[in-house]
């Protein structure tokens, strides 16, 4: 009976011992890091709309002219998009997480989009435009194309974070990499 006695007390230190170091660690960081860039990249229906929407209040008017909206520039542009996680390493107050992002080429479509409009001022059709309107139609519909066949491409970025206080931060140079990717 002593025995039993003794075990119950000690179960219950044991318990209380256990939460409290539970409650010390607060969230893994990896999990945190991880949480963060899922939040920052997204869901594809999440960024069309996000994209669509800065898009419509940044050039909305100049859309418009091309005869394209925001929300067909968007969704054709994040055809593809999608992006990984990989390993996450934490190392005291820094960390870095391996991420994979399959996006369109920005730099992609502006070419291609040059080198069609000027194939086309070059061609007939062109010279049978009559109004700045329809050059900016002809534009635009060069631009979706241009878009709509641009394949997105796989880029692997090592993303950096820094710890600040409890919170796990992106470093900028990492953030302007990622904005690089989308054209931003």
């Amino acid at each position: 009976m002593k025995k039993r006695f003794l075990l119950v007390p000690f179960m219950a230190v044991a318990l209380v011992f256990s939460l409290f170091l539970a409650g010390c660690g607060g969230t893994d960081p990896e999990q945190l890091i991880r949480e963060d860039l899922e939040a920052r990249l997204g869901e594809v229906d999440e960024l069309d709309e996000a994209m669509a929407a800065g898009l419509e209040e940044s050039v909305g008017d100049d859309l418009d002219s091309f005869g394209i909206t925001a929300e067909e520039f968007s969704t054709a542009y994040l055809d593809g998009f999608g992006y990984e996680i990989g390993d996450i390493t934490v190392d005291g107050d820094t960390a870095t997480a391996e991420v994979t992002i399959t996006v369109k080429s920005y730099n992609d479509i502006m070419s291609a989009l040059q080198t069609d409009f000027g194939e086309w001022l070059n061609s007939e059709e062109a010279s049978a435009v009559t109004s700045e309107e329809e050059l900016y139609q002809e534009l635009g519909s060069m631009l979706i194309e241009a878009v709509q066949n641009t394949e997105a491409t796989q880029n692997t970025l090592t993303v950096d974070y820094t710890k600040d206080g409890d919170e796990w931060t992106m470093d900028s140079n990492s953030m302007s990499e990622i904005n690089a990717l989308f054209g931003a």
